[in-house]
């Protein structure tokens, strides 16, 4: 690799909406990490930059359409192009973004590289006509120069359309036509429209924002169009906003009413969806108070219900205002070709107009157009599905970000970026180099945009695919993605990851997740750790915990004696497979009652089994915490020959009259599950202040940053069930004390004095089931180990697996 390229931490292209958000998220929770954004352009702003048509607006309201860590301060509700660039810009300027971004660079081509984990991009340093603000110097376009540059991380802020190509149809006789015809992404400054007649083909949002404009401007405006579509008047200074800036002054007010308009898109779009014959009356209803006398209806009669495309909103009923005045009319019609004095449309009429705008959208193109490459191999990127809508499947440490179309572009923005951050964060702290989602093989897929506008429909074909239930679904509902991308888990187990830059293929350092597919079909996350040759050691965590559960000096314990220490995520738990077997009811739970169709412990016991021929270990001590105790117990008994030695932690026998849980703890087992990663780390604290017990109690500051790492992990926000899987295993496996004979394996029995889950009759009760079994008893200790006890507890166990591992070897 070559020293002198540059490297960066995040390579942003595209200094627009997105970039800008993205960057200075990016500033304010990773201040450290070293960021550029590269902009083919000139300028700042992109849309907004470049369109400068006549009464350029945004169709979305400025509260969703402004970044939530800046919220818009001004009383207009749909604004200004200008407006919304001085937004930009200024936005830019206060979180020092203005200063990473690198004008007249073009991406043309990133290759990743999985044994560097990083990504070589080639810029090609275009130059412009006209100075940029960076100060580089009006240069002839072609003197281009090629730059390399790596990075670890490239987050595609370039937008969905070509800047450089409108789309325009290929109408035959433009020779004919005398006058200027102008596609308003590439607007001529110079162009006088006053007193001319303007003919603007479209009917979509730019078409109705041209109409009224250049009325203004005194042009005579003919709007043709093929197809109909939703024209809805709104106001264009929200009267609740204008109301609470006297109250709670502006920037309470753009917080409060991005919430306000947020919700209030979604509840228009989903009665649209919902009841789209009664949407289609309300809006009818509304545009016939709005359209002059005698006006055509046809004209404003789409042949498709509300929201299968964009709804044109416009502000103070501008448009309608255009048509009343008499300087705007509409035609509907194929336009089939230019004549002399204007167009042709398939009926055989002539509209005649001096200027002809083309105002038939955006030629779609992806990432920016560049070659992407992995290890070399082109990437065809109809082959990847889309993950959460920020990450495309088998395409590492590579996010992009696509907006609403059904609301505010920035509303998805926002979610992207700060789930992008919480991904940063969290691969930082698990030293985590690379991060890639994998899609189930032959998982069913469809288009990757559910919209029916005509730029989208004919450029389908070369996107990327979605797929039909999370996560791989692009959902256009706000609230879902928040709950997801915001306060949802922010791993699960289709993102998988890799180790730190320099290894080698198919490496896993030690630490890492892996993960394994059984021959039964479940999919078990594992870490392991400690020297190769050593004895294995395998960790069972308990009910709802992940393999993080275990405390890091007892591992490290373990892997300093010479072990080999396998942890893994129990079925339902951590980043293992969810199960879609029964889920015990609320009265199930509560009388202990075993729930038809639940898995077993057994079961459980059967996947440590299945990963360790995976790992093609023979034999290995089993160590097992409550319910990783009882799996430990199965393991042993019912595949003797594959156990060295047994240690049950904090555990029981499955007996009814033995071990039972006190009240309190059974009463919090029974609140409501956590939603959001704030209750999660709540919840959890609680839990553990609450089973550590009064002697050693468990340090709240610590359990909550363990409890975020577990949440970050993949703690599902799913209402409890896959824990309450988990204990209708126990209940459903009843009492294994008969098994429990059967055990042969030297076997130490752990109990605390002052468990409050497990009662210590339960431990007693394991010793006395299980033949030569030697019981230990630690005082103070509750159903938690406080680094306090894990000495003692890494003590004894190690000395346990010292003496018997060759007392097992010979039996």
């Amino acid at each position: 690799m070559d020293s002198g390229v540059e490297h960066l931490d995040v390579l942003i292209i595209g200094a627009g909406l997105s970039g800008i958000g993205v960057a200075c998220r990016l500033r304010e929770d990773h201040p450290g990490r070293s960021v550029a954004l590269l902009e083919t352009r000139g300028r700042p702003g992109g849309t907004w930059d470049l369109f400068r048509y006549p009464g350029v607006r945004s169709d979305s309201d400025l509260y969703t359409f402004g970044y939530d860590f800046r919220p818009w301060r001004e009383e207009k509700a749909i604004a200004d192009g200008a407006s919304i660039l001085e937004y930009l810009k200024g936005t830019a300027a206060e979180y020092g973004v203005d200063a990473l971004i690198r004008y007249h660079h073009k991406v043309l081509s990133a290759d990743w590289s999985t044994r560097d984990a990083r990504w070589t991009v080639t810029v090609e340093r275009t130059r412009t006509p006209e100075a940029g603000p960076d100060g580089a110097a009006a240069e002839p376009v072609e003197s281009g120069e090629i730059l390399h540059l790596t990075a670890n991380w490239i987050f595609n802020a370039a937008g969905y359309y070509r800047y450089d190509q409108g789309y325009a149809p290929d109408l035959p006789g433009r020779e004919q036509f005398t006058g200027p015809v102008v596609h308003p992404q590439h607007w001529p400054e110079d162009l006088e429209v006053a007193g001319r007649r303007i003919a603007v083909i479209g009917s979509g949002a730019t078409a109705v924002t041209l109409v009224p404009a250049l009325a203004e401007l005194g042009a005579q405006v003919t709007m043709v169009q093929r197809t109909p579509t939703y024209i809805l008047p709104v106001p264009a200074t929200d009267p609740v906003a204008r109301r609470l800036r006297g109250v709670v002054g502006p920037e309470r007010t753009g917080r409060i009413m991005a919430e306000v308009s947020a919700r209030r898109q979604l509840a228009i779009w989903s009665f649209c969806r919902r009841w789209p014959k009664l949407a289609r009356k309300v809006i009818r209803g509304i545009q016939s108070r709005a359209v002059p006398e005698g006006f055509e209806r046809e004209h404003l009669n789409p042949p498709y219900q509300p929201w299968d495309q964009r709804l044109c909103a416009v502000p103070d009923g501008d448009f309608f205002a255009a048509l009343r005045s008499g300087k705007a009319t509409m035609v509907t019609g194929q336009t089939t070709g230019f004549t002399e004095r204007g167009l042709r449309l398939a009926s055989g009429a002539e509209v005649e107009a001096d200027v002809v705008v083309t105002a038939t959208g955006f030629t779609v193109q992806v990432f920016g157009g560049m070659d992407l490459r992995l290890d070399g191999t082109p990437v065809d990127l109809t082959d990847h599905v889309a993950y959460r809508g920020v990450m495309l499947s088998g395409i590492p440490n590579m996010a992009f970000a696509i907006g609403y179309t059904n609301a505010s572009w920035t509303l998805k923005i926002g979610l992207v970026t700060r789930w992008f951050s919480r991904l940063l964060t969290a691969m930082d702290r698990q030293e985590y180099a690379a991060a890639v989602p994998v899609a189930p093989s032959g998982m069913p897929t469809r288009p990757l945009l559910d919209f029916g506008a005509g730029y989208v429909q004919r450029s389908l074909a070369e996107l990327p695919r979605q797929g039909m239930a999370a996560p791989w679904l692009m959902t256009m509902n706000f609230l879902a993605d928040r709950r997801d991308l915001q306060k949802g888990a922010l791993v699960d187990k289709y993102l998988q990851f890799s180790g730190p830059q320099g290894q080698v293929p198919g490496e896993v350092p030690d630490g890492t997740d892996r993960f394994v597919t059984l021959e039964s079909g479940l999919r078990l996350c594992y870490r392991a750790e400690g020297p190769e040759g050593g004895e294995p050691v395998v960790l069972l965590s308990g009910l709802g915990l992940d393999l993080t559960a275990w405390p890091a000096p007892f591992v490290a314990g373990l892997t300093s004696a010479g072990h080999r220490v396998i942890r893994l995520d129990n079925r339902d738990a951590g980043r293992s497979d969810r199960m879609d077997t029964p889920t015990p009811t609320v009265l199930h739970q509560a009388l202990a009652r075993p729930m038809p169709g639940a898995y077993l412990i057994e079961d459980m016991a059967d996947d440590v089994i299945g990963l360790l021929d995976h790992l093609q270990v023979e034999r290995a001590h089993v160590v097992g915490m409550s319910l990783g105790g009882m799996i430990a117990q199965s393991v042993a008994a019912h595949h003797p020959d594959r156990v060295l030695t047994l240690t049950s932690l904090i555990s029981t026998t499955g007996a009814r009259h033995v071990g039972a849980a006190a009240f309190s703890t059974k009463r919090r087992f029974a609140a409501r599950p956590p939603r959001t990663r704030e209750e999660f780390i709540r919840a959890r604290v609680g839990m553990m202040r609450h089973l550590s017990g009064r002697a050693n109690p468990a340090d709240p500051s610590t359990e909550a940053e363990l409890a975020g790492q577990v949440w970050d992990r993949g703690a599902y926000p799913d209402g409890g069930t896959a824990r309450a899987r988990q204990l209708g295993a126990i209940n459903a496996s009843a009492d294994r004390t008969g098994d429990l004979a059967r055990i042969k394996a030297p076997t130490l029995v752990i109990h605390g004095d002052k468990d409050p889950i497990v009662h210590p009759s339960g431990g007693a009760a394991t010793a006395a089931a299980i033949p030569g079994a030697r019981s230990l008893t630690i005082p103070g200790m509750g159903h938690y180990f406080h680094p306090a006890v894990v000495p003692d507890l890494l003590r004894h166990v190690s000395g346990h697996l010292g003496a018997d591992a060759s007392a097992a070897s010979s039996g």
